[in-house]
């Protein structure tokens, strides 16, 4: 393709001011492929952008083929869509530094900090970068895999959902995004984020390329499910509880135990099984969940066979709660592993369920996930175990005392467990006589031991002789007595007996003994046990997080433990004064009456009945209810008791997220979901003709948060929401977008002139001054307006073209508002296209450098050449700079291509110097953006080092702007540049705000007189006289002077007598391609370097 100079100078492109865009377009970055036009390279360009006015330079690594380079650009296309900063990777990528293909494409996946992959449909390959393989669980020194690798790392459960939504993406119908589990090697998992989209189709449409990228999401999947769990969790201690309470047979409880272990899929199956009586089977009792029948298909043992390895077999063993963390991997699963897969069952816990100290069997969880018994949920098993093992031995031991009662009945009523008689020896103690054949059973000795040893005190525990000895040895005639005795047996156990004694004196004198005993060591057991079992159940009741309480049939508190009373700041004995309605909410009290004679009349309590109830100090506290009839022994109703749950602070954060669903957490003002809503609302509900949108944007707010700190940002805007919200009206609707940016929904609007009125009085009252920390800020604004119906028939395109008009607004000086236009709806289709259209500009091989020479005005001789880029695009043809530059600064092109810029100028003076031409100096142009990021040094040595120019021979441009920013860092950046020996500029010197210090302390060696002081210099004398003065500035600080924009030999006249030196400019040379200015170069030097 033939290519031209274009006829406009360098200096009429840094003359064109970039549009004053709003500094919210923050750093953007990314990476970008392009070739020569030759064919012959690959090149990586990398960028960013902070929004600054900038001139071009561009950077080139080094050449794979064409094809390579073909085959690539799609995917640096799909890397541009991330807008990553690859400073952000910069250090991930020095091991990978560019140079091959290979290097390059790790290198730009790195870039975007997560796990990338490219699937090639064909070959079925996906090569990707080190961080996707890492959550893959493959191999990371690979670079690609095959499609299959990736699918079986797929979690199994997850497999079919993330195929399916991939077909979805391939045909088109759906974006592909989804979030899924991986299973890695060990047999982990973990779940990540996928989203992709195909890249390339052929012409029939069938997807050829699928792009995508990866990222790890299992600490939010994490939280969530440990929330819920926690809740969960506190739902099923809570129903337990109420159980526990209710008098249900011990198999009806032990069933609605494990229903409500596996409500709301908390476990995925749970059983209860106990010991048989043969001491090694267990017994399935109670199951709940999936695969019913499972415990018993099982055959689960407690012995020392493989099938008494498993958790259930170790726990009932162990005494201790015993969890498989993985069923696949656990040894002791073997026997069970088949049949757990087949359910799903992925872990399991097993606890011991002890009665009276003993275990007797154990309760059995299992889920379908690994690693899933943290320590709430072996908390929650031990617990529950605890407290059902405590409720079936109260049950045995209420019932062992109910048998013992009327069996002692019934024995009584026939003889006493032990009848006895004792005749008094001469020494005045006691030998037993005669006794019944029972004492075996109460003392462990035969009735023949018991004759021999004469009497019975030597069977007494010795903490009792005394007791003994005062009712019995000394026992007076006549008196009667009664004692309770602890009898030690002859296998050290200890017995209780009560025993009834009488001191009868006979006819003849003689003193007898005559006496009772009754074995009463069960019922001395039972109602310990019941102690225990009493005391163990009020201090669960007593530190349960649920406030349980209990009432009579009439509504009044008879019980309460410490949690219920402390939630409502009551004393035990206030509490107990009051009734159930009188600490009612007086809007819950109609229905929770209506409640309450349902459940009187029904004879049933109530299930998650929501009720405020009145605290000590006047406030209201939300609780759940639910309860549970009492029955008196006759089966009278006598009252109810219940759990209640605290829920105010959940209520209270339900109602903060559904707020900030739809409101701004900072100003609380409605957010673009509401705003929406409200917008559909006012077209529907108008009556009059028209709805207006203000996009309302703060100006320089960004200044302030990088200056005064996001503090002071927040209270800026909150300053500026209370002025506009003084002057809205009730109808209207001021809505937050994020950042500095509001919309303002105005009602019912009669003309365009209210909509002006208002927006005059809105940038009047914020431009007002505000103080902020003791700074004085003005808060000016810019306004785009948009009109309904007329701008837009629906909210997406309204709010698009009130967002235009103020951007419209913003570069027309600020503080202004603009109301939509069709034009502006042009200008920003077309500042698209060339966006577009100069991204594929970078690998299209359609931009190129051409040079303007400068020369020494006293002998003509060609002193250097300045580098300026020019773009020739097929379909819109020459493209002039000043169109097509500040869409490269706005969308921070002009980083990639001013390094490309850099190094093509490098190379070509370097290649001039090598055909036997002069040493001529390249001038480059270095952006701000450029200038700013900590990757310059090495970017600007490592030019030099591949094109071999002496650094001397390279001179940068910079503008004042660029010196006078952050002076500090920009002179350490100037200094490091100096050290490499490069040449500096000022280019426009005198256009922008001027500070001559800085000359000085940056020590510059060169001046450029801008092109618009030149223009008129011979005509107006103020141009003149700052020409002069710049000249002479110049000369005083032994600093070099050209002037830009020499077109007339008048102009060039007037240098020469000032005193200028150098001089570049359409009188001497439109900027020409390379070949043409080596032409020019060979024409105006001779061999030995002399003009001729």
């Amino acid at each position: 393709m033939a290519r031209s100079a274009v006829p406009l100078t360098d200096s009429r492109i840094r003359q064109t001011k970039a549009p004053d865009r709003p500094t919210k377009l923050a750093d953007g970055g990314g990476m970008y492929l392009l070739l020569r036009p030759d064919g012959s390279r690959y090149w990586r360009l990398d960028y960013r952008f902070d929004g600054k006015r900038k001139t071009l330079a561009l950077g080139v690594y080094p050449e794979i083929s064409l094809g390579e380079a073909r085959r690539r650009r799609r995917a640096a296309k799909a890397l541009l869509a991330a807008g990553q900063d690859p400073g952000a990777v910069r250090k991930a990528g020095k091991a990978n530094k560019p140079g091959t293909g290979t290097d390059e494409q790790a290198y730009a996946l790195a870039m975007l900090g997560e796990g990338m992959w490219d699937w090639d449909l064909r070959s079925g390959q996906v090569r990707h970068n080190a961080q996707w393989a890492r959550l893959m669980g493959l191999d990371e020194r690979r670079q690609e895999h095959d499609w299959q690798q990736a699918v079986a790392a797929l979690h199994e459960q997850d497999r079919e959902t993330v195929m399916t939504a991939i077909r979805h993406c391939l045909d088109g119908t759906a974006a592909f995004e989804c979030e899924h589990r991986i299973r890695h090697a060990d047999g982990t998992a973990i779940w990540v984020r996928n989203r992709g989209e195909v890249m390339r189709r052929d012409a029939e449409g069938t997807p050829l390329r699928m792009v995508g990228s990866l990222r790890e999401v299992t600490e939010q999947r994490h939280a969530a499910l440990v929330m819920r769990c926690h809740n969960l969790l506190l739902q099923t201690i809570a129903a337990v509880n109420e159980m526990l309470m209710a008098e249900l047979p011990e198999q009806e409880l032990m069933a609605r135990i494990c229903e409500e272990l596996v409500r709301d899929n908390l476990f995925r199956m749970a059983w209860i099984g106990l010991v048989d009586e043969d001491g090694v089977t267990v017994r399935p009792v109670a199951e709940a969940g999936i695969a019913r029948g499972y415990p018993a298909q099982a055959d689960i043992r407690c012995d020392g066979s493989p099938q008494g390895q498993g958790p259930t077999g170790n726990a009932i063993r162990s005494g201790i709660t015993v969890i498989n963390d993985d069923t696949e991997t656990d040894r002791r699963f073997a026997p069970w592993r088949e049949r757990a897969r087949a359910q799903g069952y992925r872990s399991s816990a097993a606890t011991p369920l002890r009665m009276h100290g003993r275990v007797i069997g154990a309760l059995n969880v299992y889920s379908d996930e690994a690693h899933a018994f943290g320590p709430e949920k072996r908390m929650l098993l031990e617990k529950l175990a605890a407290d059902l093992g405590v409720a079936m031995g109260n049950r045995a031991a209420l019932a062992a005392l109910r048998e013992s009662e009327e069996r002692f009945r019934l024995i009584s009523s026939v003889a006493t467990d032990l009848l006895y008689s004792c005749r008094q020896t001469g020494a005045g103690f006691h030998a037993i006589d005669w006794a019944t054949a029972s004492a075996d059973r109460i003392f462990g000795y035969t009735l023949d031991e018991i004759l021999e040893q004469g009497c019975w005190r030597s069977y007494v525990h010795p903490d009792d002789l005394p007791e003994f000895d005062r009712n019995i040895t000394h026992l007076a005639p006549g008196q009667r007595s009664e004692c309770e005795l602890r009898i030690l047996a002859r296998d050290g156990a200890i017995h209780y007996i009560r025993a009834y004694s009488i001191e009868v004196k006979s006819d003849d004198g003689q003193h007898r003994l005559y006496g009772a005993c009754q074995d009463i060591t069960d019922r001395k057991r039972a109602a310990e046990a019941l102690r225990e079992s009493e005391a163990r159940f009020r201090a669960m009741m007593e530190h349960s997080a649920d406030w349980i309480w209990s009432i009579d049939a009439a509504g009044r508190y008879t019980y309460s433990n410490q949690r219920g009373m402390a939630s409502l700041g009551y004393t035990a004995e206030a509490f107990l004064a009051m009734d159930l309605f009188g600490m009612l909410h007086p809007d819950d009290l109609p229905l929770f009456r209506a409640t309450f004679e349902n459940a009187v009349s029904s004879r049933q309590g109530w299930q998650n009945v929501v009720l405020r109830r009145r605290h000590s100090n006047g406030s209201y506290r939300t609780f759940e209810s639910n309860a549970s009839v009492l029955f008196g022994e006759t089966g009278q109703l006598t009252g109810f008791q219940g759990v209640d749950r605290d829920i105010t602070e959940r209520r209270q954060a339900e109602a903060r997220i559904a707020f900030l669903a739809h409101h701004d957490a900072l100003t609380g003002l409605p957010n673009r979901v509401l705003l929406r809503d409200r917008f559909e609302q006012a077209v529907a509900q108008r009556t009059r003709p028209h709805v207006a949108m203000l996009f309302l944007d703060l100006d320089n707010f960004k200044v302030v948060n990088d200056s005064l700190g996001h503090a002071a940002g927040d209270e800026l805007l909150l300053a500026a929401v209370s002025r506009l919200s003084h002057r809205m009206r009730d109808s209207d609707t001021i809505s937050r977008q994020g950042g500095d940016e509001f919309v303002l929904l105005l009602n019912d609007i009669p003309d365009l002139d209210t909509v002006k009125r208002i927006a005059t009085d809105i940038l009047s009252h914020l431009a007002e001054p505000v103080e902020i920390n003791g700074h004085v800020l003005n808060a000016s604004c810019s306004i785009g307006i948009a009109i309904y119906p007329e701008d837009g028939s629906d909210f997406d395109s309204l709010l698009q073209k009130a967002d235009t008009a103020m951007y419209n607004a913003k570069g027309a000086g600020r503080n202004s508002y603009r109301f939509f236009d069709e034009q502006m709806n042009l200008q920003a289709q077309e500042h698209l296209m060339l966006q577009h259209r100069l991204h594929q500009a970078l690998y299209r091989a359609e931009l190129e450098v051409h040079y303007q020479p400068q020369l020494e005005i006293g002998s003509g001789k060609v002193i250097g050449v300045e580098a300026l880029l020019r773009w020739r695009n097929p379909e819109l043809g020459e493209v002039a700079p000043a169109r097509f530059i500040p869409v490269a600064e706005s969308c921070g092109l002009i980083v990639p291509i001013g390094a490309w810029v850099l190094e093509q100028a490098c190379l070509q003076a370097q290649a001039w110097r090598q055909a036997g031409l002069s040493d001529l100096a390249v001038s480059v142009n270095l952006s701000a953006m450029q200038f700013r990021r900590f990757s310059l040094i090495e970017m600007v040595a490592g030019v030099l080092g591949r094109s071999g120019l002496p650094p001397h021979l390279l001179e940068l441009e910079l503008t004042e702007s660029i010196l006078l920013q952050d002076v500090e860092s920009t002179l350490d950046t100037v200094q490091q540049l100096k050290r490499l020996g490069v040449r500096l500029s000022i280019d426009d010197f005198g256009t922008g705000y001027s500070s001559l210090s800085y000359l000085k302390r940056f020590a510059v060696d060169r001046l450029k007189i801008d092109q618009s002081f030149m223009r008129d210099v011979n005509t107006d004398p103020d141009n003149a006289a700052i020409v002069r003065a710049v000249i002479q500035l110049a000369r005083s600080l032994r600093l070099d002077i050209v002037a830009e924009g020499v077109e007339t030999p008048a102009q060039l006249a007037f240098l020469r007598e000032e005193g200028c030196r150098e001089a570049q400019g359409y009188l001497f040379s439109r900027p020409l391609p390379p070949a043409a200015m080596e032409a020019f170069l060979r024409e105006r030097i001779a061999p030995d370097g002399a003009a001729p």
